[in-house]
């Protein structure tokens, strides 16, 4: 922990000199009175720490229709005039991680997605060695299988302590202890010695690598505008999807080689580690609050004195966080209309997506994939993916033409738009796939073309509903996407162990019609939120209202 501490502080002190905004290090010979003068001089063009925005796991910045283009995730307060209260120097201090360029922040978002990537291909890989994993292990493939199961319920668990903890003690420690842990349970996996060993591990590893979905939506939150966010979150959710995805093509390639199934852990222990360097030394401290509490520690280093603090330092309590963000998940998640409809709707398309990594081995397999080949066919879906991601320029488009049209007020419901036509691209995939996959009068390209809107759908429907609840959620927006990750994440999990049985039981044509048919009862949630949604807000306790 203290080489931790150790590495963000220096990265925060190399910033803090170079930006000149600090007392130099020979100040510390200053008398008090210059000192507090200097402090006094620095918190003169603050505001109320009442006004100040909360940023975790997603949250809106700015809650006021002012702060839509320019967000200020800070902690002001000229009224008080308390010369030992550490703020930011002005609303365009540039230690502000809303105030950092675009290019400094994208940067900071291409790490996150790669963090991402490496915990959501750890997700699927493991599908590709499960008959591989049983047969040496001496276990059953249905016992072999729960491996996968226990990652999933890791992933949703996994959330619930890590998004608080990070508006606690800071994005980056974190992102780099929990992504440490999962890098040693990988070890574990790749040693094990039992089939039970791997499902307990697989458990753990979830657990831990669940962080960057819990917090990744605050990170992006912490630098960029609703607005921005419009076109910021598709593009950061393209790529760390792409992780599942990845996970099968490269894992039944590593299964057929020389390598063995072991390689699937030794492959993304060597990425994990990998990615762990990298953030360690490039990665910045993004959240307001934290970066201020080290402000206030370089203050209080370099003049001796202790009296400089942080309303951030003062307020924390990790234990009481925790429990709130718990139960108050679990309160929004049973009163909510719109956490209840849109986490039904991220748990259906999630269901669908795992459990094709148990179908599509058996529909491709008959028109005689080999091993490698059968991972190939979740490029389709891979494609469709980045479809979705590239269209994101016209859903920006769309939301600021809303926006004005309203006069510059922003209404969660015009969030809803691209769904309308997701919602229906979802079932027409499904069924689609699932009367096309005929091996012997149909060629493959035509269920795998399915596969690519599939993709286009999941995407779509995902950050939609992200947003849409963001919004209407705004600063307790991270208890309510808390409560979505971990319903479709133990959902996704258990259903896991039926996805084989069913496509033996129903076979391809039917078991796939099955989820299309689950897809079509989620068609009318869209547009049925568009036309009632503001009155459902005005109802809810919680929810933001205009």
């Amino acid at each position: 922990m203290d080489l931790i501490l150790l590495a963000t502080g220096k990265k925060f002190d190399r910033h803090y000199k170079k930006l000149g905004k600090c007392p130099s290090l020979e100040s510390k010979h200053s008398t008090k009175e210059n000192l507090s003068n200097g402090a006094d001089a620095a918190n003169k063009t603050t505001s109320s720490p009442e006004d100040r925005s909360v940023v975790s796991l997603g949250a809106s910045l700015p809650l006021g229709q002012d702060d839509l283009e320019r967000g200020e995730s800070n902690t002001l307060n000229p009224k008080k005039q308390d010369p030992y209260l550490v703020t930011w120097d002005s609303p365009d201090d540039s230690m502000n991680p809303s105030n950092w360029s675009m290019a400094e922040k994208w940067w900071i978002i291409i790490q996150t997605s790669i963090i991402t990537i490496v915990v959501t291909f750890g997700s699927s890989i493991y599908s590709s060695g499960v008959e591989q994993a049983a047969d040496e292990l001496h276990a059953s493939i249905p016992v072999s299988t729960i491996g996968s199961c226990t990652f999933l319920v890791g992933f949703g668990f996994g959330s619930l302590p890590f998004a608080p903890l990070s508006g606690i003690y800071g994005r980056f420690i974190v992102y780099f202890l929990t992504l440490l842990l999962f890098t040693i349970f990988q070890v574990g996996g790749g040693c094990a010695q039992n089939i039970w060993t791997i499902i307990i591990l697989r458990f753990f590893q979830g657990v831990f690598g669940s962080t960057p979905l819990a917090n990744a939506g605050g990170t992006i939150g912490d630098m960029f505008t609703p607005i921005q966010r419009t076109y910021v979150l598709p593009g950061f959710c393209t790529f760390p999807y792409l992780g599942p995805i990845i996970g099968p093509i490269m894992g039944d390639f590593i299964v057929q080689s020389y390598l063995g199934w072991r390689w699937l852990f030794w492959i993304n222990m060597i990425w994990a580690a990998g990615t762990l360097v990298l953030i360690f030394f490039l990665f910045p401290e993004t959240h307001g609050e934290t970066i201020l509490d080290y402000k206030a520690k370089y203050f209080r280093k370099i003049t001796g004195n202790s009296a400089y603090y942080t309303i951030h330092e003062r307020e924390r309590d990790p234990k009481n966080a925790i429990f709130q963000a718990a139960t108050q998940s679990a309160s929004l998640f049973l009163t909510e209309p719109i956490v209840v409809c849109f986490t039904l709707y991220l748990t259906v398309v999630y269901i669908i997506n795992y459990i094709n990594f148990e179908g599509y081995p058996i529909i491709y397999a008959k028109y005689g994939f080999n091993y490698g080949e059968l991972g190939l066919s979740f490029i389709a879906v891979g494609v469709g993916i980045v479809i979705a991601g590239l269209l994101t320029p016209l859903t920006y488009k769309q939301y600021l033409w809303a926006y004005k049209r309203r006069g510059s007020v922003m209404c969660p419901e015009d969030r809803l738009y691209p769904l309308f036509i997701g919602a229906f691209v979802l079932p027409i995939s499904m069924f689609w796939l699932a009367w096309t996959c005929y091996a012997d009068h149909v060629h493959w390209i035509v269920p795998m073309i399915a596969s690519g809107f599939f993709g286009f759908a999941l995407l779509i429907v995902f950050f939609v509903s992200y947003n849409y609840i963001i919004d209407s959620y705004q600063h307790i927006a991270p208890s309510a996407l808390a409560a979505a990750t971990v319903v479709r994440y133990c959902a996704s999990g258990g259903v896991t162990l039926a996805a084989r049985p069913m496509y033996l039981n129903l076979g391809d044509h039917w078991a796939t019609s099955v989820l299309g048919f689950i897809s079509v009862a989620m068609v009318p949630i869209p547009f049925a939120f568009y036309k009632y949604g503001k009155n459902i807000r005005a109802w809810s306790k919680h929810a933001y209202k205009l």
